[in-house]
């Protein structure tokens, strides 16, 4: 099995709630092909992230945390992964983060230390309490996706069209769509597009 590795700070206090049930969405996503190994927030740090890397072959890692242009953040304050301490080790992964801005720098720094392909978000990536539904749905699309075959410019185009989905049919407000919206327009894709999950 593809070891998938599941970076989740799910006691943040601003962002807890979404981020534990997008916990929960994946444990409940049936596959046979990849094992995830969830690091949580009360060990989430730069140590715990380099010894959970694999030592060789190709890997999955998923990041749902706070963010910036440089780093993912625990709590919103401490970086467990950056362009100064640990980019190198993500060599011949596929990486996806949601979080916020991470595709301005980091998923470009980490392209270029051989990563093979991220997905993430260049701007803010925007949550809406009154219904998290949608977002935790298109959050996890991506990787759903992957462990199904995909290749990384077809679930950016699936991704796209999930978001599509949820904003012509949001219930709730004009607000949510037009968070959903703003999730849409910042997801991006570096690397190689045609990586899928046989090439790991």
């Amino acid at each position: 099995m593809i070891s998938t590795i599941l970076a989740i700070d799910e006691r943040d206090h601003i962002l807890g709630d979404f981020y534990t049930e997008c916990l929960l969405d994946l444990e409940n996503f049936e596959n046979n092909r990849c094992l995830i190994k969830a690091i949580k927030s009360n060990s989430l740090n730069e140590l715990a992230i380099s010894v959970s890397i694999p030592l060789e072959g190709g890997f999955i890692f998923l990041a749902y945390s706070h963010g910036s242009d440089t780093e993912l953040l625990a709590g919103g304050v401490t970086p467990y992964i950056s362009e100064s301490i640990n980019t190198s080790l993500f060599k011949n992964s596929f990486f996806y983060t949601c979080s916020c801005s991470t595709a301005k720098r980091l998923g470009h720094i980490l392209i270029e230390n051989e990563c093979i392909s991220y997905i993430g978000y260049k701007e803010k990536f925007e949550i809406w309490d009154y219904n998290r539904v949608p977002f935790v749905d298109c959050a996890n699309y991506g990787y759903k996706l992957f462990v199904q075959g995909d290749d990384v410019k077809t679930i950016i185009e699936k991704m796209k069209e999930k978001y599509d989905e949820h904003i012509d049919n949001y219930t709730n407000d004009i607000f949510g769509s037009a968070h959903l919206l703003a999730n849409k327009r910042a997801l991006i894709a570096l690397g190689d597009l045609t990586h899928n999950i046989n090439s790991l």
